[in-house]
């Protein structure tokens, strides 16, 4: 059966993230999807059973990029903490394996510069289809399905939402047994995907998350003027068609 799965998702528990979980899982079934996987920045979530299903994973921080861990079941002891330094790619990679978890390289041409394809190379799959990678370079899902290609690795697809109007604008077709955590698991790691960009996401829609951290963390008035200043130049990008 082919399912289809946001696999990269965040709630209002990350710092830039707008919407809860409830309200994510209420637009995930308005738009069709049968799962999405909930990657807060840092932070472990929980797999919530039923439709949609809600994979557990997290969006782990590093020095050379962002990795999603997905069906992890408890925290990485290597992430950062605090002010200390960035772990390494390679290092995630292997403890997200140990865990018995899968490890997706996330947006990795979202900024300029290059990847560790060697590092990148330990990852199970390359997310090809994000929904805001376009935001730097609008050429970005494309170097990332070359490097899929090159690194000879399966390509996923997520909206990287943080908000529920941005669900379901990049998703991942899985061909799987069945709807279990455990069939979709398994199909991952076979690599029975297929990413699917559905829309870009509009520039305003970081703008706003970008407001919403500056709240949430209670950021100085110079960083919300700046915040709001973003804001309007999303919107006038918005509107010129870029």
């Amino acid at each position: 059966m082919k399912l289809k799965l946001d696999l990269h998702v965040h709630s209002d528990r990350s710092a830039d993230g707008m919407d809860s979980l409830p309200r994510i899982r209420e637009a995930a079934r308005e738009r069709g999807l049968d799962g999405v996987a909930l990657c807060d920045h840092n932070l472990l979530s929980e797999a919530v059973p039923g439709r949609p299903m809600v994979i557990p994973g997290c969006e782990c921080s590093t020095a050379q990029g962002h990795i999603l861990a997905l069906f992890i079941d408890k925290p990485l002891s290597c992430l950062r903490k605090g002010d200390g330094p960035l772990p390494s790619a390679k290092d995630v990679i292997d403890e997200i394996h140990r865990l018995g978890g899968v490890a997706v390289w996330a947006h990795p041409y979202e900024r300029a510069g290059r990847v560790d394809e060697e590092t990148a190379a330990g990852a199970d799959l390359i997310e090809v289809a994000n929904a805001r990678a376009c935001f730097k370079d609008p050429q970005a899902n494309d170097k990332a399905r070359d490097l899929a290609a090159r690194l000879k690795k399966p390509g996923c697809g997520g909206s990287d939402g943080h908000s529920a109007p941005e669900v379901g604008n990049a998703y991942t077709v899985v061909n799987c047994a069945d709807a279990s955590p455990e069939a979709v698991k398994a199909a991952l790691l076979a690599g029975d995907v297929a990413a699917v960009l559905e829309r870009e996401t509009p520039r305003v829609r970081k703008g706003l998350s970008q407001l919403a951290k500056c709240r949430k963390t209670h950021a100085p008035l110079a960083r919300r003027a700046k915040a709001y200043l973003y804001l309007l130049y999303c919107i006038l990008l918005d509107w010129k068609g870029r």
